[in-house]
């Protein structure tokens, strides 16, 4: 099993980038059941019963990692990567892609839905999930608990409003210091591994350009929101890291607790 610093199916040997046998094989079965009518889903589903990991950081395949895979020219030998899957096999997986996707349009953003996983019921604290059917409103949460059936219907601008008034009083004022996140420390673990092996010179500089990019990212910079319909001028991606759960009553009453 390996930390996934190159694309699926490669490894860097002896310089050279090089095929991983095992997962090269395993890509080939995925394009091949793309071409049998399994969706991304499907596909990925599969190889996670079967507890075929993606990597060891992070092992569970999921639809979007499956899409970008199939999508993937390096494949068939672009970029000077030794070649996997038959370009004929892309060529007929792509025009798939492009028929499923042909006329699709995409769901407008909804800035509520990036707090979903920390949804929690204020009577028992079960987790909260989104209620499908017809007819309902595409800008309320229609949500119920996983543990006690609870109902609870709000509107995202209610949610989204009351959360980020509640992070504004929490928030410290002044900057907010520098704090490495998960992903700052993991990578720095595994910089500091791949130096004790320097015969992989191309590993070490890809962990360290993804360890730059991810410090970057924890830098205190000004608040800006990326989305119009975002309240109050917050940017969520930055609230959500510093949120523990947000629990909702059927009255609508809203609690944020923070990490």
């Amino acid at each position: 099993m390996r930390n996934r610093t190159l694309l699926y199916g490669y490894q860097i040997q002896n310089g050279d980038l090089t095929v991983v046998p095992e997962d090269a094989a395993v890509v080939v079965r995925m394009f091949s059941l793309y071409t049998a009518g399994l969706s991304y889903q499907k596909i990925s589903d599969t190889l996670n019963e079967e507890h075929i990991p993606y990597s060891q950081a992070r092992p569970e395949w999921n639809k979007h990692k499956v899409k970008r895979l199939l999508e993937n020219p390096r494949y068939i030998g672009r970029d000077d990567y030794p070649a996997i899957v038959d370009s004929e096999v892309f060529k007929t997986v792509q025009t798939m892609i492009q028929e499923k996707t042909a006329g699709y349009d995409p769901r407008p953003d909804r800035p509520a839905l990036r707090l979903k996983d920390c949804m929690r019921c204020a009577q028992c604290g079960g987790e909260l999930h989104r209620l499908a059917g017809k007819g309902r409103r595409v800008d309320t949460l229609y949500l119920k608990c996983a543990h006690c059936a609870a109902v609870v219907t709000i509107a995202d601008a209610e949610l989204l409003d009351e959360v980020a008034r509640q992070w504004a009083e929490h928030k410290a004022p002044g900057q907010e210091p520098y704090q490495p996140s998960g992903e700052v420390i993991r990578l720095t673990n595994a910089i500091n591994r791949a130096l004790e092996r320097p015969e992989s010179p191309e590993e070490i500089v890809s962990l360290i350009l993804q360890g730059a990019s991810a410090r970057y990212d924890c830098c205190p910079a000004a608040i800006s929101c990326e989305n119009a319909d975002c309240p109050l001028d917050v940017d969520l991606n930055r609230i959500r890291q510093t949120i523990s759960s947000i629990t909702i009553s059927a009255d609508n009453t809203v609690a944020v607790t923070f990490q």
